[in-house]
């Protein structure tokens, strides 16, 4: 690490040696216009070579011309900084390392994408590039009104690709992957977190394996050579997959579906997509996928493939129709060697099965499958662990020691592997205030005998709150309402107040008026009634609302909206609700005093939640 700080431009000499005592290791050929060049290995500078981490300069122009100028085997040193990227594509070479320092951002804004092209120039396995990693790199994108933000790796007859460490934070492509591997082999994706998905195709990956086929690609590089040839010896290792969260924990962001493939190209006669490893890897409240034929998990003609000892969690989002789903659609191509093992499904919750193995052709079932191990702890029984549509017996099929336990939400805390700069990423929602109001002197209270002769009381929620009204300071608190047996009121020094927000857990209505029991934090043990005219609540506006939509986030669900005067119940979550598919009657939007407004749905059943809970493009 010292040593790249010091080096900036290094010079090579034609025997291989360098400047500045640089030895000339890992000697590798480049590829140029089909001749081999030898090179000796050197390390450079980004920001020597003419790149800007202010966060406002466009990289695309000075990455690129260092890539091209350093056309041999190169490491590119990635100094602490942030690096903007305009709309555009990097065509990148043979041998060629991207080291970042800890704080090193490619960021892209504004609804740009940016493409890594790995060129292919001609057909075949060995038509592409090779040897490229990219080691801590950071690729961060948003999604704004201007639209997503996009990094993508269009990978094509590669060689030896491999990205360590790496983060790829809010910027998959609505339509596409993060990862596209076509027609390459040797790729190699560890230790690295993925964040973030707003698919308007919500079935693609982050990871695609797939073919050498124009159709497949996300950058369509101009001069490349199509085969169809599949992808093969593919390792996922150590990842993890997970939504962009709010501060509340609620999911903004699905996580990235990890991995998988939708398509065969010539019905598979330069090859099938095989040796595919996904291990050790952990993904976090992906979106729900309720289509048959779908799921969070898919491959499409597959062999030799590898779903092993990885941890699937659902959080605050509903469960898939099928978590695994492995489809067979050729007559001709038996799947076989097929592993899913050791894995830990918590509150995934499927609304079908965690494994579905599907073939088109019932003379050709699947071989040599062995689905063993695997844990699964549940809200609801009622899901099998595997299904098919072919029979599920034979010498070659192992499936056996899948225990489903039925257990309540687990509040799971997933550490992100890396600093992730602009998301707070999945972190155990917290009900803890650090303000508490202290606790008033004691203080000789009199004995009184009940005057009312009518008190009716309603408890609700206690994180419910209000506004307190301006001339709140002229209303006493109480320790009871007024008049019931030995009321009084308390000594409180509202000069010390500042928090204009209090809690409510309980309404009254008596002789003596309407009353509200507050206290002035949310973890505070000390109660007040205080008059229902010292307390402004937020505007509710109702409206008759008729629509069917389908349930995708775990929500409270609530006898009346969150903060109603009236005090909602609340009555479980939307996991409870065993219909995903509901129909609304009425809509309120509710407006605080800051004019934030939240739109809450109620269901046929007479519920209500809030809208984010479904899927609002259905």
């Amino acid at each position: 690490m010292n040593l790249r700080k010091k080096l900036g431009l290094l010079v090579v000499v034609a025997t291989g040696a360098t400047l500045l005592g640089l030895s000339p290791a890992n000697v590798l050929p480049g590829r140029t216009s089909g001749t081999t060049v030898a090179q000796a290995a050197s390390t450079i500078n980004a920001k020597h070579q003419g790149m800007v981490g202010d966060a406002k300069t466009a990289n695309n122009d000075a990455l690129q011309a260092m890539i091209d100028k350093w056309s041999g085997s190169v490491t590119i040193h990635v100094p602490k900084g942030t690096y903007l990227f305009d709309k555009g594509a990097i065509k990148l070479h043979s041998n060629i390392t991207f080291k970042f320092d800890k704080g090193a951002v490619f960021r892209i804004t504004d609804g740009n994408r940016v493409n890594f092209a790995y060129p292919s120039p001609e057909a075949g396995y060995d038509g592409g590039i090779s040897n490229v990693t990219w080691k801590g790199a950071t690729f961060q994108g948003d999604n704004t009104a201007k639209g997503q933000s996009v990094f993508t790796q269009s990978i094509h007859h590669a060689t030896n690709v491999n990205f360590d460490k790496c983060v790829f934070d809010n910027a998959e492509s609505p339509t596409g992957h993060y990862i596209d591997i076509d027609g390459s082999h040797n790729v190699n994706i560890t230790n690295s977190v993925f964040t973030g998905f707003n698919g308007s195709q919500d079935f693609k990956e982050a990871i695609q394996v797939d073919y050498s086929n124009k159709k497949a690609m996300s950058y369509k590089n101009k001069g490349d050579k199509y085969d169809n040839l599949p992808s093969y010896d593919v390792t996922v290792d150590n990842n993890q997959f997970l939504p962009v969260s709010k501060k509340s924990g609620q999911v903004s962001s699905y996580a990235p579906n990890p991995i998988g493939e939708h398509a065969i190209y010539g019905h598979g006669k330069a090859g099938i997509i095989h040796d595919v490893h996904f291990t050790n890897n952990t993904v976090v409240d992906p979106k729900p996928l309720m289509d048959d034929g779908v799921a969070t998990i898919h491959f499409k003609g597959i062999s030799n493939l590898w779903i092993t000892g990885n941890q699937f969690i659902n959080q605050h989002v509903l469960g898939s129709g099928n978590y695994i789903y492995l489809l067979n659609s050729e007559p001709n191509y038996t799947m076989t060697n097929l592993n899913i093992t050791d894995n830990t499904f918590t509150n995934v919750n499927p609304t079908k099965q965690y494994v579905f193995l599907d073939s088109t052709s019932a003379d050709n079932p699947m071989t040599d499958v062995t689905i063993t191990g695997n844990k699964a702890i549940t809200q609801k029984t009622g899901a099998t662990f595997v299904k098919g549509n072919f029979p599920l017996t034979g010498d070659t099929i192992n499936i056996s020691d899948n225990k489903i336990t039925k257990g309540s939400v687990v509040d799971t805390n997933v550490t992100s592997q890396q600093t992730i700069t602009n998301t707070t990423v999945h972190k155990p929602s917290s009900n803890s205030n650090s303000s508490s109001s202290s606790k008033p002197k004691p203080q000789k209270l009199k004995k009184r005998k009940q005057t009312n002769k009518s008190e009716k009381y309603v408890a609700g929620l206690d994180t419910q709150h209000a506004q307190l009204a301006d001339n709140f300071d002229k209303y006493s608190l109480y320790n009871h309402i007024r008049g019931h047996k030995n009321w009084n009121i308390m000594k409180y020094n509202w000069k010390k107040q500042k928090k204009m927000r209090v809690y409510i857990d309980m309404r009254a209505t008596a002789d003596t008026g309407k009353w509200y029991r507050i206290r002035f934090s949310k973890k505070s043990t000390t109660k007040y009634w205080i008059r229902a005219k010292a307390l402004v609540f937020d505007t509710f506006t109702n409206e008759e609302y008729s629509r069917d939509l389908t349930l995708m986030k775990i929500y409270p669900v609530y006898t009346r909206p969150f903060d109603d005067p009236l005090l909602a119940k609340q009555k479980g979550t939307t996991a409870d609700i065993a219909e995903r598919r509901v129909t609304i009657t009425h809509r309120v939007k509710r407006t605080d005093s800051n004019g934030k407004v939240t739109t809450y749905y109620q269901m046929s059943n007479g519920l209500w939640t809030r809208a984010l809970a479904f899927d609002l493009d259905s």
